[in-house]
């Protein structure tokens, strides 16, 4: 950013006169904070595929649409699965879905159209990028280095087993803290409402994915909506103005 600073000066010969010079200063740029499933990447067939499997081997039926279940802990949709089940039951359930994960689950992916040009020219501009993600994060960053993405962040944020809170919410406001962002121009992108919510709940504000598996009721509590990835790189060029106008 280029300011202009103006003071007085003692030039040779002449009284005090008012000398200005130009001095380039550093601007910290917003830091977008990205959700894995729904918006980075296209994960929907690996999770559903093995949903599907380990159900079906329970012989547990009448479960609805599973698309439903990607996006929230594995914690939350073993509850909606097993209402009635004890904590046994329901650990075991995310025991060997998580088993179907690691074999085949993680790799049934891709990364969504435009999204890996997009984070390109986001790090060349300067843009410190995060990923927050309720995937546990030994698969996030696999999932992330398979795909040749992982270089682009600054860190990846996933849930750990050892975690006493497995809530969005709690890992989105472990990563604001540790990496001290301001929360007044840090901007989460996600496509569902557990996104929406945590920023909401750490006073961030929340881009909508509109591109992932959310719903348009759910992108209608974020506080700005991106149809495409290409989007997000347009958004992010107008907080980039926003942070060099006079007094930010």
């Amino acid at each position: 950013m280029r300011r202009f600073i103006c003071k007085p000066h003692e030039l040779a010969g002449s009284p005090c006169a008012l000398f200005c010079e130009t001095i380039y200063m550093s601007r910290i740029l917003p830091a977008l904070l990205f959700d894995l499933d729904g918006t980075l990447t296209d994960s929907k067939p690996g999770i559903v595929g093995c949903l599907r499997k380990v159900l079906e081997a329970r012989q547990i039926s009448n479960y609805g649409l599973l698309d439903r279940f990607v996006g929230p802990p594995v914690e939350e949709w073993a509850v909606a699965l097993l209402p009635q089940g004890s904590e046994e039951e329901r650990l075991a359930l995310v025991n060997d879905y998580r088993a179907c994960y690691n074999r085949e689950g993680w790799s049934n992916n891709s990364v969504f159209p435009g999204v890996a040009e997009v984070l390109t020219e986001l790090r060349l501009r300067g843009f410190p990028l995060y990923v927050c993600t309720s995937k546990q994060s030994h698969f996030a960053v696999r999932i992330l280095e398979k795909f040749e993405i992982a270089r682009f962040f600054d860190a990846v944020y996933g849930d750990q087993p050892e975690f006493s809170s497995h809530s969005k919410v709690d890992l989105l406001k472990q990563l604001l803290a540790e990496r001290k962002l301001d929360r007044e121009t840090t901007w989460m992108v996600g496509d569902r409402i557990y996104d929406i919510d945590a920023a909401h709940k750490n006073a961030i504000n929340c881009l909508a994915a509109a591109w992932g598996y959310g719903s348009p009721e759910e992108w209608a509590q974020a506080d700005a909506l991106a149809a495409t990835p290409a989007a997000v790189l347009a958004f992010a060029a107008t907080l980039a103005t926003s942070s060099q106008a006079p007094g930010k």
